[in-house]
């Protein structure tokens, strides 16, 4: 699911942006500000938000599909670059909507270089910013669930315009870690074994490669397809799992409009079943969005408007673990 320019920032399907961003045309500063808001709706046992959204689901009393929780949510988002005098080599700060949308608002600090006949290199240093509050145990039922804090870090590649051609690759790895992780802790001695407790573990890696190819049909209209897979290493064997995605963006672009649509797919095939449901927690999951930017309101010219929905939803052979969401937003990005 990162930007063909600033005004297009707040775009839900940012993941396939950034195979459409050239190098900057000019030397120095550059980059955007975006500053709105949303309506959230969002169904999930075991995340209960960040700093600034909070998903109460506290305390449940039984392991069916998850409640709905809904709120307001501020939209705040942003990136500084800074380009050198050879127009080939930049550096950035910031981050990006789509992480912000999955509660793990990561900040990105790297640099990318154009290299003749090669195509564009760039790696960067990925951290949690607002560390996405989860449950110690979601599986307690009955009382009260704390919540702790899940936090990321690690570092990413990226290999654009690949030989001067459309292809683009873009590898991720992380270090995922809970602060207190009990997860599974309140059924040891009568649903599970301390082995089987362990089996539910979440600390771990997390490490995807996604492969995108832009095709621009003419000015105006543009698709960019990708396929991404994702593998996840946790401490518990129970909690690891491979995931593949296959994903088709499309963009419309004229002199004072930019649509976005975006729609997705794929599955989770983890490596052992939980041993709390006696079976695998492989699931299936959709998404799709789309995102209409007005360039220039009222002639002013670095500033946009932006609104955007997404849908997505996550089908889990164990509805305990089932995943919604549905989002709303409406922002003004601007941009320099």
């Amino acid at each position: 699911m990162k930007i063909i320019n600033s005004l297009i920032a707040t775009i839900m399907v940012s993941s396939s942006l950034i195979a459409l961003e050239p190098m900057a045309k000019e030397s120095g500063f550059s980059g955007f500000a975006v500053l709105g808001t949303g309506y959230i709706e969002y169904k999930s046992n075991e995340v209960a938000g960040n700093k600034l959204v909070d998903l109460k689901n506290e305390r449940i009393t039984g392991y069916g599909t998850p409640s709905k929780q809904s709120q307001s949510i501020p939209v705040i988002t942003g990136t500084v670059k800074y380009t050198l005098e050879d127009k080939k080599t930049e550096f950035f700060l910031g981050n990006s909507l789509e992480d912000y949308l999955r509660m793990d608002s990561s900040l990105s600090l790297g640099v990318r270089h154009k290299f003749d006949d090669i195509g564009i290199l760039g790696i960067r240093i990925l951290a949690s910013v607002s560390p996405t509050k989860v449950y110690e145990d979601p599986l307690s039922v009955g009382i009260k669930r704390n919540t702790t804090e899940r936090t990321s870090a690690g570092l990413g590649i990226k290999w654009e315009n690949i030989m001067d051609s459309n292809f683009e690759v873009d590898i991720r790895a992380r270090n995922i870690e809970f602060e207190n992780d009990l997860n599974g802790l309140s059924l040891v001695g009568t649903t599970i074994n301390i082995a089987e407790y362990k089996d539910l573990e979440r600390d771990g890696t997390m490490t995807s490669a996604e492969l995108l190819y832009t095709v621009s049909l003419n000015e105006h209209h543009t698709l960019v397809p990708s396929i991404k897979f994702t593998s996840n290493d946790r401490d518990g064997a129970a909690r690891d799992y491979t995931q593949s995605e296959v994903k088709l963006s499309y963009f419309y672009f004229s002199q004072k409009w930019i649509v976005s649509t975006l729609i997705y797919a794929g599955e989770s095939s983890y490596d052992k079943r939980n041993p709390v449901f006696d079976k695998k927690q492989d699931t299936d999951f959709l998404g799709a969005g789309v995102n209409v930017t007005y360039k220039q309101p009222f002639g002013w010219k670095h500033w946009g408007i932006n609104a955007g929905f997404f849908a997505s939803r996550g089908d889990s052979d164990i509805d305990f673990y089932d995943t919604r969401l549905t989002l709303a937003t409406i922002a003004v990005a601007y941009h320099f």
